[in-house]
């Protein structure tokens, strides 16, 4: 049930509309997510400029839909899980590729790497041990990829919520959280 309405373009405030109106652009609609976050213009203008600038970062973009998809599921997010399996998809993902990410696994040592740093993170709140910290950096995982996924961490967790605050009804090809 949605409990926080996603704005029209025409209901969004003019700086929230006016990035609206690009995305729509961009992407030939707008994700209801992003019509939710434009009721306070503030943090959508700090989610999009957060998201942006973590995508100039070393983390690839197939490191980031990983980490998506890993962070999604732990955080049992349907929309997103939804929004980045279709993502996935695009960027050439196989099913198989998909559903190891949401399990946790990676082909490459040091995606395993970071997906396990992230979903630690994500269980632990933040706290993580010598001895994790340790198997993330024996996989590669120096001190500015660590930053970087905490980043991710950080900005997926907070869409992750805002969809179970919201309610936000999903607007992609529905996909299931796995148990």
């Amino acid at each position: 049930m949605v409990r926080i309405h996603p704005l029209t373009i025409a209901q969004a405030k003019p700086a929230a509309a006016t990035t609206l109106t690009a995305i729509k652009g961009k992407l030939g609609m707008v994700p209801n997510l992003f019509s939710t976050l434009a009721n306070s213009p503030t943090v959508f203008k700090a989610y999009l400029a957060f998201a942006e600038t973590l995508g100039q970062g070393r983390l690839s973009v197939r490191q980031r839909e990983l980490l998506a998809l890993a962070i999604g599921q732990e955080n049992a997010c349907q929309y997103c899980l939804s929004a980045h399996v279709l993502g996935a998809n695009k960027a050439g993902f196989s099913p198989a590729q998909i559903r190891q990410a949401r399990l946790g696994k990676a082909e490459d040592p040091l995606d395993q790497g970071l997906i396990s740093l992230a979903i630690q993170l994500v269980r632990q709140r933040g706290v993580i041990d010598d001895g994790q910290l340790t198997a993330a950096r024996a996989a590669g995982v120096d001190d500015e990829l660590l930053i970087e996924v905490l980043g991710q961490v950080a900005l997926n967790t907070f869409t992750n919520y805002s969809n179970h605050v919201a309610g936000t009804e999903i607007d992609f090809p529905l996909v299931e959280v796995q148990p």
